[in-house]
């Protein structure tokens, strides 16, 4: 529950680097790279861009999306394999953003956001 923080910090977008192990996941995973990201309900905008003060965040609707069907494709749930290779999840990240631009070519490229969230600064 967050109500604290939004009081002290305004709806702010959460994140977290998984080699970071905090929160989750909190053992090493086969994602070197991976972030993920929270997205508060109280901090959707509902006109406009994001200005940090009012809202912090702006989305699409209907989102743009690739689904698990058409990521496994002709592949099928062999499409997950070498879960444990690194290199063989970043080539699945790829074939993701490559089908993602594929099916919205008129959609942004856009960088990935920047995960700065610091455990000690937040928690003390």
């Amino acid at each position: 529950d967050c109500t604290k923080e939004y009081g002290r910090y305004g709806y702010f977008v959460g994140c977290n680097s998984f080699d970071s192990l905090y929160p989750y996941p909190d053992v090493p995973s086969y994602y070197p790279d991976g972030i993920w990201y929270s997205l508060p309900g109280g901090g959707a905008c509902t006109k406009g861009l994001p200005t940090g003060t009012s809202c912090t965040y702006s989305h699409s609707w209907p989102p743009e999306e690739v689904t698990l069907e058409e990521l496994q494709g002709k592949a099928g749930a062999g499409f997950w394999a070498d879960a444990e290779d690194p290199i063989a999840n970043m080539r699945k990240v790829n074939v993701a953003a490559a089908m993602f631009a594929t099916k919205y070519p008129k959609s942004p490229h856009l960088p990935t956001p920047a995960c700065d969230f610091d455990f000690n600064k937040f928690w003390y």
